[in-house]
């Protein structure tokens, strides 16, 4: 049964409402780690350690739930089907926490192998705890699908917040008491909390986690079978990562948090508008495979780019050219210095241009697993982590930390292209080359929106006035560049342009009904 259009927008909304309440606890806590430690060794090392068990687990856990979304339309007994992963899972991380309790310093040596011995010295202190993140993180992606599928998005969206307000307050009596312990259990604490919330929300959507293994089961088999390839395909943006914090680890001291915080702004914008369209398409997609009607999901793919692109695309030149105030209002305070904010601003308009990429490619990735074709994203991806080494080693002499952010932003632009030419060879022609009027008229829009916030920019003083000001002063310039684009598309009769003002309207008109 098609999916209807109010019924898409709704669950986009709802999931970009969960995911920004998620995201902006994210980015508190990002604020309360730049005041409280600025970028030092211990920032260094609490990101480190922070992002090992998410950068190892998750993508695994989410290649399980990648691979469960579609085998679960073809499963008899779905729950017998979702405990028997789950089972498996919980065993995995148990092995995978204890075996890294005992030798933290490999997994820190993993990710950044030339790190000075006093920073080296305190992350193997948090990854000896934090670690132990894994026993819930295999299991919450699992959880997720199973919410997703029902169509529960809200609650999904936001089951990072609780463990984003655990480590805020771990980071801020962890400063109070210096004690670092505090700040090592805090992500634990998280990861508990928002598994129990998601529990309890599955429970109202019939579903109850009770132990079940059968080894011998085919759906199992084919589960993990699509999940090494899936793991691939969807990893080499975290890969990209781990990769940039070897290279800068070979740079001067808080050179890991710069990258860290501007990864953290330019990730913001994809999970706003890039993660809530592909998470609410991806069941559907897999419904319309399992049905044999290719037609349709190749018209959901196009007009999902065309409209990530007319999203991404403003968002991208916006974030490169109000990049220092951006980075100023959100992190510049504490121990976060003028200095810091010039730095990471600089890495941050080389990650910019990482928003569209980082829209589209989940997107098509998740064309590919609908079909359940999961080779060319995985040898895609493996050429893109090719391609990104070699970039960051051509690009850190002349640029250093700045090169490495372009050079993760490059490689991600190189798997765009290879993954549309590869995934037209799948299903045939996409229909691109009729939208491509189109996809000049949002580029043309766009540019001419830059050009006036870069007017704007240099005429109001962003940095010199007191931050409240600041900020009023960049929603104002932010308001009007999207005037400009909006009344752009218009005039130039762009669909996007019209299909949102027809949106607007309809929204205004219920608004004004209730």
């Amino acid at each position: 049964m098609p999916i209807e259009k109010n019924t898409l927008l709704k669950s986009v909304i709802i999931l970009s409402t969960g995911t920004m309440l998620s995201r902006l606890t994210g980015f508190v806590r990002e604020m309360v780690l730049a005041a409280n430690y600025g970028a030092d060794i211990v920032s260094d090392a609490f990101i480190l350690a922070f992002t090992i068990p998410d950068s190892l687990l998750v993508f695994i856990s989410g290649a399980v739930a990648a691979s469960f979304i579609p085998m679960y339309h073809r499963v008899e007994d779905t729950a017998k089907f979702t405990r028997n992963i789950m089972t498996c899972l919980l065993f995995i991380s148990l092995a995978f926490s204890v075996v890294f309790t005992i030798f933290p310093g490999a997994l820190v040596r993993l990710f950044a192998f030339q790190l000075d011995p006093e920073t080296f010295e305190i992350a193997v202190f948090f990854v000896r705890y934090m670690v132990w993140s894994a026993v819930f993180i295999l299991l919450m992606d699992v959880y997720n699908a199973h919410l997703e599928i029902k169509g529960a998005f809200f609650v999904s969206g936001i089951r990072p917040v609780w463990r984003n307000i655990t480590v805020i307050l771990g980071l801020i009596l962890g400063s109070i008491y210096d004690r670092n312990l505090i700040i090592a259990l805090a992500p634990v604490a998280g990861s508990a909390l928002s598994m129990l919330v998601l529990s309890i929300a599955n429970r109202k959507h019939q579903y109850t986690y009770r132990p079940y293994l059968d080894l011998q089961s085919p759906d199992l088999r084919q589960v993990f079978i699509l999940t090494a390839p899936i793991f691939l395909a969807t990893a080499s943006g975290q890969i990209n990562m781990i990769i940039s914090r070897n290279f800068a680890a070979t740079l001067p001291v808080g050179t890991i948090s710069y990258l860290n915080y501007s990864n953290r702004v330019a990730a913001l914008f994809v999970a706003l508008f890039g993660h809530a369209l592909f998470t609410v398409l991806y069941p559907h997609m897999s419904k319309l495979a399992a049905s044999d009607d290719i037609a349709k999901l190749k018209g959901i793919l196009t007009r999902s780019i065309i409209y990530i692109t007319a999203i991404m695309l403003p968002l991208c030149i916006g974030l490169i050219v109000l990049a220092e105030p951006g980075v100023r209002i959100m992190f510049e305070r504490g121990h976060f210095t003028a200095e810091d904010t010039a730095r990471t601003a600089a890495i941050l308009r080389m990650h910019a241009m990482l928003l569209l990429s980082g829209g589209i490619n989940p997107l098509i990735v998740r064309g590919f697993f609908a079909v359940q074709s999961t080779k060319a994203p995985a040898y895609i991806s493996i050429a893109a982590v090719l391609a990104s080494i070699a970039l960051h080693f051509w690009l850190i002499g002349p640029l250093g930390a700045e090169g490495l952010a372009l050079a993760a932003s490059l490689s991600a632009f190189l798997a765009t292209l290879l993954l549309i030419v590869f995934l037209r060879k799948k299903l045939g022609s996409l229909g691109l080359r009729k939208d491509l009027p189109e996809l000049a008229k949002i580029s043309l829009a766009s540019l001419a929106m830059g050009v006036c916030v870069w007017l704007l920019s240099h005429t109001l003083p962003l940095l010199s006035v007191p931050t409240l000001q600041s900020t009023v002063l960049c929603i104002a310039v932010v308001a009007a560049g999207a005037l400009v684009y909006g009344a752009l598309l218009l005039l130039m009769k762009s669909r996007v342009g019209f299909d949102a003002a027809a949106a607007a309207l309809k929204l205004l008109r219920r608004s004004k009904t209730t």
